[in-house]
Parts: structure tokens; C-alpha cells; sequence
């Protein structure tokens, strides 16, 4: 938590130096988000952080040591788990950071009481990561009847696809490199006993 005036300020700079640069009209105006301060630890948006970093870490804490127990011994298995333990939990953690994202960079959400914020959330994640799908519905000659309702299922969208991708990469590398040097880092403490 103590990175969340940092992570948070970096969307919103991102946010205000390209979105709104090129696209965000509101009132005619192109308005840029209030940046947080770097100090702060708290703010819109930190429940989602705190989310994402608790899931991050408890892939390579909880998931890997039990993935490495259920396969067989091979070279590269504490690597390999590790990686497979933080792609998995990506699945998660990709909207849980844009959620982060999102929150950071809208201002309404400052206003908001935490309910009406999580009808935000959920919003956003609905609208961002599916498509409604219409139904087929059976249409009858009748005409004397209503026309039933157009109903829908819904589908992934290609937005869940990109950023789990990126989210992947990003968080697989960073997770296994901090947990080897972690390792590392053990290891040599030990032998100095």
C-alpha cells in the first residue's frame, strides 16, 4: 500500500498526457483527473490495489509451493511453477488492475459513497470485459401477439483477451524474478549462519 500514491498518480498522468489529450471532451472542455499526491497510502481505487497485490503474492507464497508438490521432478520445476502460479492467478488480477485504473482516473468516483463506487466497479468490469450476444428467439406468424423479447447471453470481450495478455507478461516475469531473488537472497543468508 505504501506504492498506491505513486501507482495511482502514474495512471493519472498517463491518463491526463494521452486519453484526455487526445480524446476526453466533457462540457466542451478537455478535463484532466487531479493527480494524488505520492505520499498518500490511501484513496479511490486502493481496495482494488490492495486486491491485486495480496492475489499476486499469494500465487507465488501459496499456489507455487502447491503446484511443486503435484509434479513430478524435472529441471526448472521451482521456475516453472512459480510462472505457472502467477499466469494463473493473471486471470484475476488483469481486471482487478484496470479496475484499479479506472478508479484512479475518474473523478466522480472521489465523490462517491463506497456502495455507490462498487456499482461503479461492477459496472465498469461488466461493460469492459463482456459483449452481450443476442439469442436466437423463435418468431411466430401470430401477429396478434406481442414479438417476445430480445434476449442475450453473454461473451468475453477482446479487451479481457489484451489485457490478460499484457497483464501476463508483465506480472509473470516480475513475480518470478522477485521470488528467485528472493530465494537467492535466503539461501546466502543461511550459509552465513
Amino acid at each position: 500500500m505504501l506504492t498506491f500514491g505513486s501507482q495511482a498518480r502514474n495512471a493519472q498522468m498517463a491518463y491526463n498526457n494521452s486519453f484526455v489529450h487526445f480524446a476526453s471532451v466533457v462540457d466542451g472542455s478537455r478535463k484532466n483527473v487531479p493527480l494524488n499526491r505520492v505520499r498518500d497510502v490511501w484513496g479511490v481505487g486502493a481496495e482494488a490495489l490492495l486486491v491485486r497485490n495480496f492475489l499476486s503474492v499469494f500465487s507465488v507464497r501459496s499456489f507455487s509451493p502447491w503446484l511443486r508438490e503435484r509434479m513430478p521432478d524435472i529441471q526448472g520445476k521451482v521456475v516453472l511453477c512459480d510462472a505457472l502460479a502467477s499466469l494463473a492467478v493473471c486471470t484475476i488480477t488483469a481486471p482487478v488492475h484496470q479496475l484499479f485504473n479506472f478508479l484512479a482516473t475518474t473523478p466522480e468516483a472521489r465523490s462517491l459513497s463506497f456502495s455507490e463506487r462498487s456499482a461503479m466497479a461492477r459496472r465498469f468490469l461488466r461493460e469492459q470485459y463482456f459483449v452481450p450476444l443476442p439469442r436466437e428467439v423463435m418468431i411466430t406468424a401470430d401477429l396478434s401477439q406481442r414479438p417476445p423479447e430480445q434476449e442475450y447471453s453473454w461473451r468475453m470481450s477482446p479487451v479481457a483477451l489484451r489485457d490478460f495478455g499484457m497483464r501476463a507478461t508483465y506480472i509473470t516475469t516480475v513475480m518470478s524474478l522477485f521470488v528467485a531473488i528472493e530465494r537467492t537472497l535466503c539461501s546466502v543468508m543461511r550459509e552465513m549462519r
